[in-house]
């Protein structure tokens, strides 16, 4: 049998999977805030071009809203105008009638700061005035004169204590760094198994929302790993600058774990008796090794009754190209061959119908098969019970391990190397 060869393969590159924190903040406490500060009665009078007038506004309880990436301030105000001037009639209108009224409406644009705080930008948008007072007589547009500056500045007073209270709605970085240090600490899977999660970058989506609640999302990418033996030595990362973006808020673990299959465990082989054109084939042993070019060697010592001559008892060499087939869950070898090393062409000179040959590669084809199965289902329940821990004291990290699937199949020095990947999702709740 040749010896076995070094194989040189490039590590398989890292996995990186996505983590995501639901966001959610609560703007009622604006309300009462801004209820506080803003005044929802003024009155006054003022004289011009010797007119007398007097004002009366009150305003209805403000209303926030998120809509969208906005936030939507609106109220209505009601008021009274009664304009006098020397011995002529008053000219009056919401009072002794119903009073006139006006639609009030502000737009903040929410966003995160670099201190992780929301922070806000309110403008007023225009006001409707959907019958403005006006005196004829002096062409003057009573309303616009003498109410709409003293409702633009209570207006304005409403935007500054929104802009002023936001940022203290929310800080996100105590729970941010909170669930960064602790993503970095290794969790056992199985005994001297570990996952290891290294936290590369941390970023907040855009904010959206509805009603009075905000809503955004922590995004955390890591890269993943699985290593064996004592428990790994992480060196701790600092919580990096924030960012933020339009950064896909889809969950997605990615576990990669290298599992190896020894070629003496693929080796150990059970005597199999098939039939090959009526005539009794025993496989009593196979024997892998490595090949060199992605491929590996089988010896396989049979004993085929042909009948006569046509008996042969003894090894014969193959090689093929490990696989992973999906449909059985098992590595197999589907193009193995024979092997044209001259030396070893006693079997083809024993029994020259290609027919015979072709059946007898078949039966060994069948029986170079490596169930990984339950391997599959076992990193798949450990895996699932990593993600699902305790972080910190009211940080729990939640998730599952959907699929197992094989992304390579690589014949090394001493063992096959299947680079199995778990994928799922997680996220970060906060009580």
């Amino acid at each position: 049998m040749q010896q076995p060869v070094a194989v040189r393969v490039a590590p398989p590159p890292p996995e990186v999977s996505t983590i995501v924190v639901p966001i959610r903040t609560s703007l009622a406490s604006l309300v009462p805030d801004i209820e506080t500060r803003v005044p929802n009665t003024f009155s006054g009078k003022e004289r011009e071009r010797g007119i007398d007038v007097r004002y009366d506004v009150a305003r209805d309880p403000i209303v926030l809203e998120m809509i969208g990436g906005g936030l939507h301030a609106s109220t209505t105000i009601k008021y009274g105008l009664e304009a006098c001037r020397g011995r002529f009639p008053c000219i009056s209108c919401g009072f002794g009638e119903p009073r006139r009224v006006a639609d009030i409406r502000l737009q903040t644009k929410l966003d995160w700061d670099p201190s992780w705080r929301l922070r806000s930008s309110t403008r007023l948008l225009p006001v409707h005035y959907a019958k403005p007072c006006e005196v004829t007589w002096l062409d003057i547009d009573v309303t616009r004169r003498f109410v709409a500056p003293v409702v633009e500045q209570q207006l304005g007073n409403i935007a500054q204590v929104i802009d002023r209270s936001t940022p203290a709605l929310t800080n996100l970085r105590p729970t941010a760094e909170q669930i960064w240090t602790s993503l970095q600490t290794p969790v056992e899977l199985a005994p001297r198994t570990w996952l290891v999660l290294e936290p590369s970058d941390v970023a907040l989506t855009p904010i959206s929302g509805s009603g009075q609640t905000v809503t955004s999302t922590l995004v955390l990418r890591a890269q993943t790993r699985v290593t064996l033996g004592n428990r790994p030595a992480t060196a701790r990362k600092p919580l990096p600058a924030l960012s933020t973006g339009t950064t896909s808020s889809q969950p997605a673990v990615r576990v990669p774990v290298d599992v190896q299959l020894p070629y003496d465990e693929a080796s150990r082989f059970v005597p199999k008796t098939h039939t090959v054109d009526g005539k009794p084939l025993t496989i009593n042993a196979l024997k892998l090794s490595p090949a060199g070019n992605g491929r590996v060697s089988i010896e396989a010592d049979v004993d085929y009754r042909g009948g006569g001559m046509r008996n042969y008892r003894g090894a014969i060499f193959l090689e093929g190209t490990p696989r992973f087939e999906a449909a059985t869950s098992r590595i197999v070898i589907p193009d193995l061959d024979y092997s044209l090393d001259p030396k070893r062409r006693g079997f083809f000179a024993r029994i020259a119908e290609r027919a015979a040959h072709d059946s007898i590669r078949q039966r060994l084809r069948e029986s170079a098969r490596f169930d990984l199965a339950p391997r599959m289902k076992t990193l798949r329940d450990e895996v699932t019970r990593a993600l699902n821990r305790q972080l910190a004291p009211g940080v729990l990290l939640k998730g599952r391990a959907d699929a197992v699937e094989v992304t390579a199949v690589t014949p090394m020095e001493e063992a096959i190397l299947v680079r199995i990947v778990v994928t799922g999702s997680a996220e970060v709740e906060l009580r």
